[in-house]
């Protein structure tokens, strides 16, 4: 009886002590949560280089998976070239379990983020759910893991959203081709709008096949001749294909000026609009008379 008391005790101690280190690790993890927080905000990459760990991996939505240089790589350009601003991060059911030196976190994150650009200029609401796997070496908790899941984007959301972005879009294009010099345009802002409109991979088919990527349609509005003097949707139709991913068709008639003659041109489009870094982008516009 006494050796069973004895065991009960002890077996009571160990069951005390286990759950008093489990409560140890989750205040220490969640400590660490809020500091790290911080940090990936502020783009704080000497913090970010000490505790992200040598043999990190991160999963994004999209489902790739991007090591600790890439992700190191990513902040510094985040931090540099900023694209939107966080308006705030919220951790919803946040769990950590933690066992030794290792600790699964779970939660749920609603992102509110604001564009720089004109194109968006209401702020963005993101939703979806995280995991992240931390280990403590030599007294330090360390990033190991994350990977991050996004809810998918509502229909009417995207739809409203291309819409604006392609009337800002023809605005810009009239603004473009107004008979001011390739440097007043540069003065004025508007190369730069149509720069972060223009994804990196664009590209632009015209009526008389000739085909352009990003920077040679660009380049190209230093040489246009064509004055527009007004644009008008005639009709335009916008489809989602997936998340964050749009096809918008239509019909727009222009009224140039060309060598002192004015005249009427219709013609038919159809761009795919990819939402990304807080913004509508065109990746690919094709144009028939």
């Amino acid at each position: 009886m006494k050796a069973f008391v004895i065991g009960v005790i002890a077996l009571i101690t160990l069951t005390s002590t286990t759950r008093g280190q489990a409560r140890t690790t989750e205040q220490e993890v969640r400590s660490f949560l809020t500091e790290y927080d911080k940090g990936v905000a502020s783009r704080d990459i000497k913090y970010l280089e000490r505790v992200i760990a040598d043999d990190y991996t991160y999963t994004g939505p999209n489902g790739k998976m991007t090591t600790r240089d890439r992700a190191l790589s990513h902040f510094k350009y985040q931090r540099d070239h900023p694209d939107n601003t966080r308006i705030s991060l919220k951790h919803v059911n946040v769990t950590v379990h933690g066992v030794g030196n290792m600790a699964l976190v779970t939660h749920d994150w609603i992102a509110q983020t604001a564009s720089s650009d004109t194109t968006n200029p209401e702020p963005t609401t993101d939703r979806g759910r995280y995991t992240g796997v931390f280990e403590k070496r030599n007294g330090r908790w360390l990033v190991i893991a994350e990977h991050d899941s996004e809810q998918i984007y509502d229909d009417e959301w995207m739809v409203s959203g291309v819409q604006r972005a392609a009337r800002q879009y023809n605005l810009v294009i009239q603004r473009l081709q107004s008979g001011r010099t390739y440097r007043a345009l540069q003065e004025t802002g508007d190369i730069t709008v149509l720069e972060r409109l223009l994804a990196d991979d664009y590209s632009y088919t015209g009526p008389d096949g000739v085909f352009l990527n990003k920077a040679q349609s660009i380049e190209a509005l230093k040489t246009a001749s064509v004055s527009i003097k007004d644009v008008a949707y005639l009709e335009q139709h916008v489809r989602t294909i997936g998340n964050g991913v749009a096809i918008e068709t239509g019909k727009i008639k222009y009224h140039r000026t060309s060598g002192g003659v004015e005249s009427d041109t219709i013609q038919r489009h159809t761009r795919t609009w990819a939402f990304y870094d807080g913004r509508w982008q065109i990746t690919a516009n094709h144009v028939s008379p």
